[in-house]
């Protein structure tokens, strides 16, 4: 077997491993194009129209009634919507469809409005989309945004995804992003929070503890020697076929 140096791995490339090995390999070792869709540009409209909001929050006393939240995030939305006209043409969905995607998104963005006028105290966040690498995990990702709240430390996660159930997928990212924190700042996060934007209620806490890290560094371990090879077949398909709709020559 051809073997080649330490491969730096990120939550997504574990849980694309773990779902199809395949998939892995056309994606990472290949590093064939993903198949742009609706659900990850709208998922990073979304996104960066939440992050611009804590940004405009950290410059100054914002507008914090519900109404004030709305208009601003519809408003970073439809320009950012506007902007991405041209890609999200290439799409080929009808104009209904994509009528549709826009508004669902607007309905998440009012949501998390709602949600954030209801806590007792405004939910600021201090950082957004941080990028954090660990030369010694060789692991790296983004991490939505961080709350740091006296001695508290909470990760959080937006989902756009349309079932609000914290999966083994979104489990094993919780943790190597908890992993990634404390690695960088020689402490564990206390929660890992995952916001499903489509459900009004409350995010869904993780409180980490040391067996979810012990957890992560064996999840780690793991795919890292799974994923030593660049020999295709080392890389078998296990999702029917699926994988290989996912990306363009």
């Amino acid at each position: 077997m051809v073997r080649i140096e330490r491969r730096i791995l990120s939550p997504t490339a574990i849980n694309t491993y773990l779902s199809c090995p395949r998939k892995y390999y056309l994606r990472y070792i290949r590093k064939l194009r993903t198949k742009p869709s609706i659900h990850l540009i709208r998922g990073n409209l979304v996104h960066k129209t939440i992050q611009a909001f804590h940004k405009e929050c950290a410059r100054g006393p914002p507008n914090l009634s519900e109404t004030g939240i709305s208009e601003s995030l519809l408003k970073t939305f439809n320009r950012l919507w506007l902007e991405s006209q041209n890609d999200l043409g290439a799409l080929g969905l009808s104009q209904d469809e994509l009528d549709e995607y826009h508004d669902d998104s607007e309905r998440m963005l009012l949501n998390y409005a709602c949600w954030f006028t209801r806590q007792d105290t405004p939910p600021l966040v201090n950082y957004s989309e941080v990028k954090i690498f660990s030369d010694y995990l060789q692991l790296m990702g983004i991490i939505d945004a961080v709350r740091i709240n006296g001695n508290e430390v909470t990760l959080i996660d937006y989902k756009t995804s349309k079932n609000p159930t914290v999966t083994d997928e979104i489990m094993r990212q919780a943790v190597l992003y908890a992993l990634l924190y404390q690695d960088r700042y020689n402490r564990a996060p206390d929660v890992v929070c995952i916001h499903f934007l489509k459900n009004p209620g409350d995010p869904i806490a993780i409180h980490i503890d040391e067996l979810f890290l012990e957890y992560a560094e064996i999840l780690l371990e793991s795919v890292r020697e799974k994923t030593r090879s660049k020999e295709e077949n080392a890389y078998h398909c296990t999702c029917g076929g699926y994988c290989e709709r996912d990306f363009t020559n």
